[in-house]
């Protein structure tokens, strides 16, 4: 019998049915092969940071929305957690903040995942939207495969 091809799958873990989607199939890779989950969730403080700097928002807004986002990124992860549960997948779960490909890859390459899997996104509205930017940058960028899920 040959070994799997992945020993390691992290999972970007978002807010959307698409990445609810991607966190399933991950999921279930990793129990068909024995690979080591991680979901990955990452709070925007970058673009947070933007914004204050060009007084969108002020100091006090960029906290409670980083709050928010965090309580929010915090509860993407317990779902991916029980998911996981019950499927009978151990998952390690990671909460990240910053520019969200930046902070994949970094646990990507500190756990040394060897595939990376994402949720869907159109190419055409990479210029509009940030998370569909964001995935595409993964996806440029990543020195493993990259699993899009449709």
């Amino acid at each position: 019998m040959s070994a799997p091809p992945w020993k390691n799958i992290l999972v970007l873990v978002e807010g959307t049915a698409a990445a609810a989607k991607a966190t399933e199939y991950a999921i279930r890779l990793a129990g068909a092969t024995g690979a080591k989950l991680t979901a990955v969730s990452v709070v925007d403080t970058d673009t947070l940071k933007k914004l204050m700097s060009v007084r969108i928002l002020v100091e006090q807004e960029v906290r409670e929305f980083e709050a928010q986002l965090a309580q929010n990124q915090q509860r993407y992860l317990s779902y991916a957690a029980q998911m996981a549960r019950q499927a009978g997948v151990p998952m390690e779960a990671v909460l990240r903040t910053g520019t969200c490909h930046s902070e994949v890859l970094a646990e990507q390459k500190a756990r040394g995942a060897d595939l990376i899997v994402i949720a869907e996104f159109r190419a055409s509205l990479t210029k509009l939207d940030l998370a569909a930017r964001e995935r595409q940058l993964i996806m440029e960028e990543a020195p493993c495969p990259v699993l899009v899920v449709k």
